[in-house]
């Protein structure tokens, strides 16, 4: 024998010749709609008649920019930054908050309408991913909503910071290309100025290493595109490192460098490309390493070397560093507070595109 069905709002609906919507709405106890007193006792009479039982809706989380975290990031062009929103994401969704991509492009007009925008909306704080352009702006509000930086330390801003300190991973990077035996090498990089901190601290730490072998600095020859470029039909890094380094083929001196560095995980793959390209094989003919460790460079047809940067838990941890901001704004101690400096330390990953001098040409 098949189940009775059960009664439904559109059945009581047709039996009291009202819509379906008012019976919802009496159903539900709505204030703020008017029905007459008959009306509500015809349609809780037949409910009761029919068998009906309400069930009121869940009701959804209300979301607002007050639970919103804004990130800012220059662009989504590489899995740096992708993998690090991606946790910042992740954790805001434990703490119950949602997060907003602005992508700046590194244009500081662009940087300070979503800074106006997080202010006037109240949003409940904002990450960096880059080094910031509007400093004089982010400087005078730092103490209305709470923000942290995942970059480089910079002095002059007065964020508190994530910091992975680049100097140390070039260092890190230039001691085992070093104990390979390689001494002439080339930095390939999206523009290098004053504002992108971390290509300059990188290659500040491999200059550094060179000098304490007693060895010049200038054989670290520097590769660098003249300007940002966000072309919509290719990855800005992977182009920057497959053109400089077909350039550099093209005219390739007697003395050639052994080894590339890009000055990321996707420079150096657009490196490793052209020199496949070319026909030269990777380490045997030229080593290649990156920074960042993103999981591309983990691939077998790959396999970078490169460098472990703690993106999912700088991600992770930034959420919770503005967590404990918010608290201390709520209890008015968040001006006396001391800014927070939290400092990851950099890591070697050894993979199969690098190797000694001797198998270099």
């Amino acid at each position: 024998m098949s189940e009775k069905k059960k009664p439904t709002t559109r059945d009581i609906a047709k039996a009291c010749f009202v819509s379906q919507s008012a019976v919802s709405m009496i159903l539900s106890g709505r204030t703020d709609m008017h029905f007459s007193k008959e009306t509500i006792q015809l349609v809780k009479q037949t409910a009761d008649q029919m068998g009906y039982v309400y069930k009121p809706r869940k009701k959804r989380t209300l979301i607002t920019s007050e639970n919103t975290i804004m990130v800012f990031c220059p662009s989504l062009s590489t899995q740096y930054y992708t993998t690090l929103i991606q946790s910042i994401t992740a954790e805001a969704q434990k703490r119950g908050l949602y997060v907003l991509t602005a992508c700046t492009n590194r244009v500081k007009e662009q940087e300070e309408y979503y800074l106006h925008m997080a202010l006037d909306c109240s949003y409940f704080g904002m990450i960096y991913t880059y080094a910031p352009r509007a400093i004089t702006f982010l400087n005078r509000i730092h103490k209305q909503v709470p923000m942290v930086l995942i970059n480089d330390y910079n002095p002059d801003l007065k964020m508190e910071l994530l910091e992975l300190d680049s100097m140390k991973s070039g260092h890190l990077l230039a001691n085992y290309l070093l104990e390979l035996g390689h001494r002439h090498i080339a930095y390939v990089t999206t523009p290098l100025n004053a504002v992108e901190v971390p290509r300059l601290r990188r290659l500040e730490g491999m200059r550094e290493a060179w000098k304490e072998y007693g060895l010049d600095p200038a054989s670290i020859e520097i590769f660098a595109s003249q300007k940002e470029e966000y072309a919509s039909d290719e990855n800005k890094y992977y182009g920057t490192g497959y053109r400089l380094t077909m350039e550099y083929i093209q005219s390739m001196p007697q003395d050639a460098v052994t080894v590339f560095v890009g000055t990321n995980d996707f420079i150096a793959i657009g490196i490793m490309d052209a020199l496949l390209k070319k026909g030269y094989r990777i380490p045997k003919d030229f080593s290649v390493c990156g920074f960042d460790n993103t999981l591309v460079s983990s691939l077998l047809g790959i396999s970078l070397t490169t460098i472990e940067h703690s993106i999912v838990e700088k991600g992770a941890h930034a959420v919770s560093m503005l967590c404990n901001q918010k608290e201390l704004m709520k209890e008015g101690t968040h001006k006396s507070a001391p800014r927070l400096r939290v400092e990851y330390e950099p890591r070697l990953i050894v993979r199969g595109s690098t190797g000694k001098i001797n198998s270099c040409i």
